[in-house]
């Protein structure tokens, strides 16, 4: 499935996307965490967002 990260500022600025292929939610979520260099990031498929990387701690968030 294709998937987006969308890398967000402080602001909640988008400064920078990549697009990707990945199996599963979880697993785009874990290919998605390398984009994570001291800034937010938000997984999308489509129009559903499937997780949020927080720029600290170093963890990842599954949306419900």
């Amino acid at each position: 499935m294709d998937y987006r990260a969308y890398l967000v500022d402080e602001h909640g600025h988008i400064v920078d996307a990549y697009v990707f292929v990945a199996a599963s939610d979880e697993e785009a979520l874990i290919y998605a965490h390398q984009y994570a260099n001291g800034l937010d990031v938000e997984v999308w498929h489509r129009a559903r967002r499937v997780g949020l990387i927080p720029r600290e701690p170093k963890s990842i968030r599954l949306e419900d």
